[in-house]
């Protein structure tokens, strides 16, 4: 029987994947660096490893006897620079697949990992394709476009000014997916681990304009909502007014940037893959249930 790793631990994406391989009477371990999570993980019927991505010798530990491994760079929000975060985890990642059993590799990537430079967070990511392509294992990089659950945490404009928006959403279409779909995808390459040295895998649900999405997501709270494009300095600076760091701000500002002018999105317009089944509609009634809470 094939050993599984997953990381992420039981996260919107995750949590599917492992239910799914457990029901396929798959051996599974989840790392997680919550220990408050190990009853949900055995409960799930998979094992629990405790520790963190940032700890290398933890990551080799944890990867050594895989088989398969599911890799994503998990969101790091307790750092003063994101891009150095990232490769750290990369690099722990990369250094612990060469020691391990592994045979093969599905990495969470995402949409404008291609272009390698200028995507904000997206940047990382691609590094690390990068260096899982190098490995002498066979990688299939899963690449999902914008999330439909980032636009929760849009509800406090949604219900304070009834608007939605970005600095991005104008003339170009952004490209959605679910996280089901996603943890679908991801489950589908895991189990029939057909794929050969490395290759990608678009997932991707709809294609909509801002002012489709305000439409949509409007019709379903029962409010008339609008989409607004930011400038860049005023994306960066309401993301600094909400919170968020100097380096996260500075990141999601250039992605958003990269997503306006098309460079994000542009591999996958031209490998456009046949969509999957969540459509914005169907999202729009999770985001009125939340909204209505």
């Amino acid at each position: 029987m094939k050993k599984y790793v997953i990381t992420g631990s039981i996260g919107h994406i995750s949590k599917p994947i492992v239910q799914e391989l457990v029901k396929h009477n798959k051996e599974v371990s989840v790392i997680t660096s919550n220990v408050d999570r190990l009853g949900e993980i055995e409960k799930l019927g998979a094992k629990a490893l405790i520790g963190s991505v940032h700890d290398s010798s933890f990551v080799k530990a944890a990867f050594k006897d895989a088989d398969v491994i599911y890799t994503m760079i998990p969101p790091i929000w307790q750092t003063s620079n994101w891009r150095a975060s990232q490769d750290e985890v990369a690099k722990n990642y990369e250094e612990a697949i060469k020691a391990s059993s592994a045979q093969y590799v599905v990495n969470l990537s995402s949409i404008g990992a291609d272009v390698g430079s200028g995507v904000g967070p997206v940047d990382g990511v691609a590094a690390f394709e990068k260096k899982l392509n190098a490995l002498p294992v066979k990688v299939k990089h899963l690449r999902p476009s914008y999330f439909f659950y980032n636009f929760f945490a849009q509800l406090g404009m949604t219900k304070g000014a009834g608007i939605l928006g970005g600095n991005f959403g104008d003339t170009e279409k952004l490209f959605l997916v679910h996280t089901n779909d996603i943890a679908e995808a991801a489950t589908e390459e895991l189990l029939n681990l057909n794929f050969k040295g490395n290759s990608v895998r678009y997932v991707i649900g709809d294609e909509r304009s801002g002012e489709e999405i305000a439409d949509v997501l409007g019709r379903a709270v029962g409010k008339p909502l609008k989409w607004v494009v930011f400038t860049d300095e005023q994306q960066k600076q309401g993301l600094l007014h909400a919170g968020l760091s100097e380096t996260h701000a500075e990141n999601f500002t250039q992605m958003g940037k990269a997503m306006r002018e098309g460079i994000m999105q542009a591999d996958a317009r031209r490998n456009k893959p046949v969509f999957s089944k969540t459509k914005l509609e169907d999202f729009a009634k999770e985001f009125a249930s939340v909204y209505n809470q």
